[in-house]
């Protein structure tokens, strides 16, 4: 008689449905109470303001028989153009800083999630430490030796880009970015009517990410979280990756002593 299969991996739905709405609630309020007030028109009357205040306080020193008023208005209109530039400088500072808090939330959630199901199976803290310490390909490695094909999913390419941008905002320059540059070039400004030699200059200070790639970065988590299977058996994980394998190994050698 063949034993019972047993659950490697489970995901409760009512766990399932608080990552979900903890992500949800993450997406919402961090857009309305920090992008929404970066409107375009909120932005140009910020400026008009910020010019009439320069324009107030300069004009207190203003002598006409020196003074060629043309000047100052000249000045003020920089003076407009510059802050209102520096606005949308923040602007895509803090999309990026929303997408990069959203994108570690949601993995040190992954890991914990991996980290809390080893622990039912009495794995211990070789096995606990190394699932915080591999990287984002590690994890993916060990859900597809489950037979989850999380790569072949069409969420995954969003997952795979909001890691990557996470990586150049937080690093900038690097193998993230070369990444990022050979596989989506649109987010890094490179377009086709740009020359060579501008192209070959980008860096990250170059990174293009809009309302909607937040939005697609957003919901690809989302996706994911719906996409856990409810429960994963012994009996569909093929070869475990290198990294688990060498953790399990540690384990056994220390409970041998």
């Amino acid at each position: 008689m063949s034993k019972p299969d047993r659950v490697f991996l489970q995901m409760w739905g009512p766990t399932r449905d608080h990552l979900i709405a903890n992500h949800d609630f993450y997406v919402a309020e961090a857009k309305r109470r920090l992008l929404d007030p970066f409107d375009d028109e909120t932005m140009k009357a910020d400026a008009d303001r910020h010019a009439d205040a320069w324009l107030a306080e300069r004009g207190r020193y203003f002598n006409p028989d020196r003074d060629d008023p043309g000047d100052y208005y000249e000045r003020a209109y920089d003076e407009n153009i510059s802050f209102y530039l520096s606005l949308v400088g923040l602007r895509e500072n803090t999309r990026l800083s929303i997408i990069a808090g959203m994108s570690h939330e949601w993995e040190k959630q992954l890991r914990d999630w991996l980290g809390k199901e080893f622990g039912h199976h009495g794995f211990g803290n070789h096995t606990h430490g190394a699932v915080w310490r591999v990287t984002f390909d590690d994890l993916i490695d060990l859900l597809e030796c489950c037979q989850w094909p999380v790569r072949a999913r069409r969420y995954f390419r969003d997952l795979h880009l909001c890691h990557l941008v996470t990586n150049v905002y937080k690093h900038g320059n690097g193998a993230s970015f070369q990444a990022l540059k050979a596989l989506a070039p649109d987010l890094v400004g490179k377009t086709d009517d740009l020359p060579a030699f501008f192209v070959s200059a980008l860096d990250f200070t170059s990174l293009n990410v809009g309302d909607a790639d937040l939005a697609r970065f957003a919901d690809a988590i989302g996706t994911f979280w719906r996409d856990v299977p409810e429960n994963i058996f012994f009996s569909q994980v093929a070869e475990p990756p290198k990294w688990l394998e060498r953790a399990l190994k540690k384990e056994q050698e220390e409970r041998a002593k």
